[in-house]
């Protein structure tokens, strides 16, 4: 029987004093229980060939794949609410031991499913000649009897993707790994879709290119030897997340520094300037203070974390900016920090930030999508619970802000409650959401049938949001642009050379921020003698 020690699964440098047991786990099965005092439960895991794990989590705050020597492999849960449901699909170490470690609160119960299938990796047939001149170049030397060892050499030197130029408004980017077996896919391509890598002839490159606009923003994982899975064409698609990973040769990211491999994203950025970058993000909170709440609705029967962040001011912010998802724009983005320091450069006017937690992927698939209860907890819960925290609201300085989900749910909250919330700022809505026999759009058609009430919308989606249905995000938002237009909105439309991520996200966000709040084209905020002594004693 194995022993985790939970000091190593937090991340402490010393060991606790105590080991705890782990059940033995068979290939498949089921587990529930209550966390005892410790508020940990660990499972030794078989020792397989090549494998995935599909897993269904509940009343686990945090979940972590050990190997041998119980160090951390994989983090699968974290921070999440102790009441959360969590959807999992990861590969065990290839005939290794390992173990799963899960934490709760003590007392409260968990639920584990699991089923850990052997495969092989899925076939790719695919092939494809090289457009780059580098891997034109290669080939030729490949042919010859060479080795791609210098190829490698320089592209651990120079970072990858390899970006090479075409004209004056376009690059050629070729994203490569090295190594796999069977097939590698591009998660996050500019093609809009998982897109396979293609093999360089029999040698261990794998490659593929795209000619992409020269401002192109985005972030991507690798995933190598995808697992076949048994099931529909969709658990195939979704296997890709069995082993998606960052681009072991590219150090960029947006990503915390502390988080796996698995749970990193890589950046590609090829504008020379960003709003957003690792450095502005690591930069702590100097010109206002970040609070952390929890509050229950009793219109959605739970309870969530609410995070406001408030700029140091003489006089209240006017503008207040609602962000759903609010635990990946600070927790994982620092979007607080950031706007933190665009609000001292007077390149934003004093705003505060509601972040509003979305609990679990499963409630949030319920709540963002245009729900009456979540509109209702908005308007009765949070901004009577905003306005007992000293926060003074105005309709027309109301910011509702989101991504994909939430860019939806911004406009229907908006609808449902345009005397309270003003402005939309809507980054990759899914507006092509419908209730389940509706045809697509039907937020769209929602406002064609409602009054025209006093809202201004800024609408963004990402060139690449190109597959789905009717052509992805992209077009669906056109579709929505071109309605409240014709309803007599006053609505913007801002496309990004980016795809469904929170690259393009985070840019557009401030450029949406300072377009509604009549700062656009580089004309800085009006500068408060008091504001600015107060900014001043903050940096001193």
């Amino acid at each position: 029987m194995k022993l985790a020690w939970s000091g190593l699964l937090i991340g402490l440098t010393a060991l606790p004093a105590s080991a705890m047991e782990c059940e033995t786990s068979p290939n498949r099965g089921e587990q529930k229980g209550k966390f005892d005092a410790s508020g940990e439960v660990c499972f030794t895991l078989p020792t397989l060939g090549e494998n995935y794990v599909s897993a269904r989590l509940s009343g686990v705050t945090d979940a972590r794949l050990l190997d041998e020597q119980n160090r951390a492999i994989r983090t699968l849960v974290s921070g999440g609410p102790a009441d959360g449901q969590h959807m999992l699909l990861f590969s065990l170490p290839v005939k290794q031991a390992s173990s799963l470690v899960l934490h709760g609160e003590a007392g409260s119960a968990w639920h584990f499913q699991w089923q850990i299938n052997e495969t092989h990796a899925l076939a790719v047939e695919e092939q494809q000649s090289p457009a780059s001149p580098q891997l034109q170049k290669l080939s030729r030397e490949l042919a010859a009897g060479g080795n791609t060892d210098a190829f490698w050499r320089a592209r651990q030197q120079e970072g990858t993707p390899m970006v090479e130029p075409v004209d004056a408004q376009h690059k050629r980017v070729t994203f490569l790994w090295r190594g796999a077996r069977s097939n590698v896919y591009l998660l996050g391509s500019p093609g809009g879709d998982h897109d396979p890598l293609f093999r360089l002839g029999q040698s261990d490159v794998w490659f593929r290119s795209y000619i992409v606009p020269a401002d192109t923003l985005m972030q991507y994982k690798l995933a190598p030897d995808v697992p076949k899975v048994t099931g529909s064409l969709r658990e195939q698609q979704l296997a890709i997340q069995v082993s998606a990973q960052a681009d072991p040769l590219n150090p960029l990211t947006l990503s915390p520094v502390n988080l796996d491999r698995w749970n990193r994203f890589s950046l590609l950025a090829l504008p020379a300037s960003r709003y957003f970058s690792a450095q502005r993000m690591a930069q702590p909170i100097r010109y206002g203070s970040l609070t952390r709440h929890t509050l229950s609705s009793h219109h959605l029967g739970n309870s969530r974390e609410i995070k406001i962040y408030r700029p140091r001011v003489a006089q209240p912010a006017r503008w207040t900016l609602f962000m759903f998802d609010g635990q990946n724009w600070q927790d994982e983005y620092r979007t607080a920090n950031v706007l933190d320091g665009l609000i001292a450069r007077h390149l934003l006017p004093p705003i505060n930030i509601v972040f509003i937690d979305s609990l679990d992927h499963a409630r949030r698939g319920k709540e963002l999508p245009p729900n009456p209860y979540f509109a209702d907890f908005m308007a009765h819960e949070l901004v009577p619970f905003l306005q007992r925290q000293g926060i003074t609201l105005a309709r027309q300085k109301t910011i509702l802000a989101g991504s994909s989900y939430g860019g939806l749910a911004s406009s229907w909250v908006a609808l449902r409650y345009p005397r309270l919330f003003g402005n939309v700022l809507s980054l990759s809505g899914s507006y092509w959401w419908t209730p389940k026999g509706e045809p697509v759009n039907w937020l769209a058609r929602q406002y064609a049938q409602s009054p025209r009430y006093p809202l201004r919308f800024w609408l963004q989606a990402g060139q690449f949001e190109s597959s789905g249905p009717g052509g992805g995000n992209y077009r669906h938002t056109l579709a929505f642009e071109q309605v409240l237009r014709e309803k007599g909105y006053p609505v913007s439309f801002h496309a990004s050379s980016s795809g469904h991520d929170y690259a393009g996200w985070s840019e557009a966000l401030v450029l949406g921020l300072r377009d509604l709040t009549g700062l656009a084209h580089g004309k800085p905020a009006t500068p408060d003698v008091t504001q600015n002594k107060v900014l001043y004693s903050a940096q001193h």
